[in-house]
């Protein structure tokens, strides 16, 4: 042949040879004159086993259940196409007997306006099925999910609407699923609470955010009114716009209820103890003589302990600012008002254990400082700062108080109650380290401590 139909054929050769699909080239005696390698690997059966032979004898000759395929019927060993393409879907006999789906497309062959053969391409669908069966399984699993999921679930509409809904929402709210899908989440939110979601609802829609969470009240059916924790996110469309909003819904009614009743049990607690500490002082200060050793400091003490209850109390017992417990710490003792102490740092909120203790070690040496150090006289002063120090797992703050200008410092002969406070119950407290140092020009105390 000429050499441009050389290399025609050629490529019609390597294109068939590197096929994806099974290719057959059957003849006018119904006999495989070619096949593929796509064609070995799909029936198992090598080209040499198969050309030469009626296709139906080797790859469709038995149903699935076993019994056998007449030839008559099979499409494969039909007549020649007539001028067009026939398709259909088949199951196969592969070379080990098992059976597998197909689908093919029988194509004619035109000789000098004679049909002297048919192609038939043949494509493997059990992968595509199995694929397909796994989607429906997957979609099936999340529509379980969906229904019997221990919270609420909802899409809910640009509108409020809803538009599916899980049984435990259902229960939730009181309402027949029905008759809610009749309804939006307005018709059902506490109108004090409304006007919060809608706008975060609107942020939602416009995708200015992806998704928010809301504690909020409902309206049962019932009239009773819940509280439930709402978790919100966007289902987009292809555009990147929201389709519709997923709705987690929790009840949390009864952990409101618990809380409710731990704060009004806290408040009584905390109000005996402040009463317990006035009671205590009171006591001190009638029981002890003017002149009992010690009566002051510890009438003192206790003073410094209420001061800090209360701002604790201000604070439900969540800690508080070290800027807030310096200045009532040091406020009995003119306070940076005073012009005398100084006070700066980094803004950083402290636990309420480590209050306590900072509030009690600072009261100590603001008394010792109106008794010995710089307060005991009109020209000392006194500055207090604290810094972050990074650490490997929780940053430090270190706190210096430092006097100047007072009385010249000597280390004190032994160590009374108020520097055992200092130096070792307000490190174990703190679970950090404390030092005092008594250089003559004045006193200073260092402590450093794990800050979350």
């Amino acid at each position: 042949m000429p050499l441009h139909e050389y290399n025609i054929a050629a490529s019609f050769k390597a294109i068939c040879e590197n096929a994806t699909a099974a290719l057959f080239v059957i003849d006018a005696k119904q006999q495989c004159i070619y096949a593929n390698p796509a064609a070995e690997t799909l029936t198992g059966f090598k080209a040499r086993e198969l050309i030469g032979q009626r296709l139906h004898d080797l790859i469709h000759h038995s149903r699935p259940d076993g019994s056998k395929y007449p030839i008559s019927e099979c499409p494969l060993d039909s007549g020649l196409p007539a001028n067009s393409r026939e398709q259909g879907e088949e199951i196969f006999v592969h070379a080990d007997g098992s059976f597998y789906p197909v689908s093919y497309t029988s194509s004619p062959i035109i000789e000098d306006g004679n049909l002297v053969g048919k192609v038939i391409e043949v494509h493997g669908l059990a992968k595509k099925r199995a694929i397909a069966r796994e989607r429906e399984r997957e979609k099936a699993l999340l529509a379980k999910t969906f229904d019997n999921a221990a919270v609420g679930i909802a899409h809910v509409g640009h509108d409020g609407s809803w538009l599916r809904i899980n049984d435990r929402l259902c229960a939730i709210v009181g309402y027949p699923r029905e008759e809610l899908l009749t309804m939006t989440f307005q018709d059902i939110t506490h109108p004090d609470d409304l006007s919060g979601d809608l706008e975060l609802y609107e942020k939602l829609k416009s995708g200015e955010i992806s998704g928010y969470n809301l504690e909020k009240r409902y309206y049962r059916k019932d009239g009773k009114l819940i509280w439930v924790r709402l978790t919100t996110s966007s289902q987009k469309n292809g555009s990147g716009e929201m389709e519709f909003c997923i709705a987690v819904v929790e009840d949390i009614t009864r952990v409101k209820e618990h809380q409710q009743h731990l704060d009004i049990m806290a408040g009584e607690l905390q109000h005996r103890v402040k009463n317990t500490l006035a009671t205590v002082q009171a006591i001190a200060r009638m029981s002890l003589p003017d002149d009992t050793a010690g009566k002051e400091a510890f009438v003192s003490r206790i003073l410094a302990l209420s001061r800090s209850h209360d701002l604790l109390l201000a604070q439900n017992w969540s800690g508080a600012a070290i800027s807030d417990i310096v200045e009532q710490a040091i406020h009995p003792f003119g306070g940076t008002e005073g012009g005398r102490i100084t006070a700066s740092g980094p803004d950083c909120r402290l636990s309420s254990r480590t209050s306590l203790a900072l509030s009690m070690a600072l009261n100590e040496l603001g008394t010792n400082a109106v008794k010995y150090g710089a307060l005991s006289g009109d020209q000392g002063a006194i500055d207090i700062d604290w810094h972050f120090t990074p650490g490997t797992e929780k940053s430090q703050l270190e706190l210096k108080w430092q006097e100047s200008g007072g009385p010249e410092v000597s280390p004190p002969q032994r160590k009374g109650f108020g520097t055992t406070l200092i130096e070792r119950a307000l490190a174990s407290e703190m679970q950090g380290e404390t030092a005092v140092e008594y250089p003559p020009s004045g006193v200073i105390f260092k402590c450093s401590f794990p800050v979350e």
